[in-house]
């Protein structure tokens, strides 16, 4: 592999970053738009993801079949994006059509074609997603967990590729417009490039996107998570119950988050193997899968904000609070008497041999040079994470799954049964939310609304 990301500035406000590979002659692109949904505040949520969506309808001139068209013909994939602070128009192809690729995306971008009709197709194929999405659980787990437990912060609390669903079911095309031509139109730009080009010799070629450019400007988001006196039910009638615990933890750039990478991992991240699994589903025999996540955070400006732990499974409703009771008592097992050297030396082998295999393909090379962009990271900085990891002394992991796994008074979410949820958590104090009454359909039964949908 290549050893050197090469950082160029051809012109204000805007970054070229390029890792050559001579492996093949191909291109893939991450054409970053420092525009997301937090900017959505005031408006409609959902509203970012919509523009993002109907602009690869095409550019004026072209109708949606032509543009595809046009993109075939070249061997060309471009796909939008949406995040948080940052937006992506993601590009691959052969390197002879580079050039092409970026100027697809630069039409798109400030010469949209924005028609009516898309507009409405584009709508109902959100309701469509809609109904099939409240029909799986995972996705409702999703969507609610996200809503209740960035309730404090509202900048986080709509999904940037979904939205908040009665907001979005009501967008109008004029206000999409408006959105556009206020908030979307100029963001500092960064191209990040893997490919076997020499990029600096064709920087002359895509110089037409110093055109978009715009003054960066710092921005702050307000608002804690907060402390959970109760927990939420979303009421769905199916057979399963799927739990979901949150809790706030510490972002990609604290210096304790090799240490809780490998806790998090031990604890619930490392399938049958984890302590969470061996328990719930080994030893009880009450979920086929339960895992614990970290996620990293968001990088805005310079702060990594809603970092957060979740513990997630599935297991019949007669079982829900069992399931929940054994999650705590396993994580309080943990905390008080630690991992084994044998643990933590199993995980340590797993990520040596592991890591490197995120960094072989371009696709993943430049979801790792995009991921170093966003969060300030070096370059190739996997490598000095392997090092970091072989460095853990068991002390520093045991006390990392002491300070960050207090799980004791989690976010609680539970989806499922409520009549039956709601008995089995009594001592709580519960919501129960009725899906259907939030989009504001209660009375439309599941056949009446694919009607309303599809018609």
């Amino acid at each position: 592999m290549d050893r050197e990301v090469r950082v160029l500035r051809p012109f204000k406000n805007f970054e070229v970053l390029y890792l050559k590979r001579d492996k093949l002659p191909i291109f893939y692109v991450n054409l970053l738009y420092y525009k997301g949904s937090v900017y959505e505040l005031g408006y409609k949520r959902g509203i970012h993801n919509f523009v993002l969506k109907l602009l690869l309808e095409g550019p004026k001139g072209k109708s949606p079949v032509e543009f595809s068209m046009d993109l075939e013909r070249r061997g060309l994939r471009l796909k939008t994006r949406s995040g948080y602070v940052v937006s992506s128009f993601e590009i691959d192809g052969l390197s002879e059509y580079f050039s092409e690729g970026i100027k697809e995306a630069y039409e798109i971008l400030v010469n949209p074609a924005f028609r009516l009709e898309d507009f409405v197709r584009l709508k109902e194929q959100y309701r469509t997603a809609v109904l099939l999405g409240f029909q799986d659980p995972e996705f409702v787990v999703s969507y609610f967990s996200n809503l209740f437990f960035f309730q404090g912060i509202e900048a986080f609390r709509a999904l940037p590729d979904f939205g908040l669903i009665p907001e979005a079911l009501k967008l109008d095309f004029e206000e999409l417009k408006r959105y556009y031509e206020e908030i979307f139109k100029g963001a500092v730009l960064k191209l990040v490039v893997v490919s076997n080009l020499d990029v600096e010799s064709k920087l002359q070629e895509i110089s037409f996107l110093e055109n978009i450019q715009s003054e960066s400007k710092d921005f702050s988001i307000k608002g804690d998570i907060g402390n959970f006196e109760k927990i939420y039910i979303v009421n769905m009638k199916i057979e399963q119950a799927h739990l979901k615990l949150m809790k706030p933890a510490i972002g990609r750039n604290h210096p304790d988050y090799q240490a809780l990478r490998i806790a998090n991992f031990l604890i619930g991240a490392s399938d049958l193997s984890s302590r969470l699994m061996k328990k719930l589903r080994v030893e009880e025999g009450l979920t086929y899968s339960v895992t614990s996540v970290h996620s990293p955070g968001i990088p805005v400006n310079s702060e990594v904000l809603a970092a957060n732990l979740s513990i997630q499974c599935e297991t019949e409703k007669k079982n829900a609070r069992r399931a929940y009771d054994m999650i705590l008592g396993e994580i309080r097992k943990v905390r008080s008497e630690g991992f084994t050297m044998d643990e933590l030396n199993d995980a340590k082998a797993f990520f040596k041999g592991s890591i490197p295999l995120r960094v072989e393909s371009y696709a993943q090379l430049l979801s790792m040079l995009t991921e170093e962009v966003l969060f300030g990271l070096p370059f190739f900085h996997w490598e000095e994470e392997i090092r970091d990891i072989e460095r853990l002394k068991l002390e520093d992991v045991n006390k990392a799954a002491f300070d960050y796994f207090d799980f004791d008074k989690p976010f609680l979410l539970l989806v499922g049964d409520a009549s039956r949820l709601e008995r089995d958590f009594k001592d709580f104090d519960v919501e129960v939310i009725d899906p259907w009454s939030y989009l504001g359909l209660k009375g439309i039964s599941f056949v009446g609304f694919l009607r309303k949908i599809l018609k």
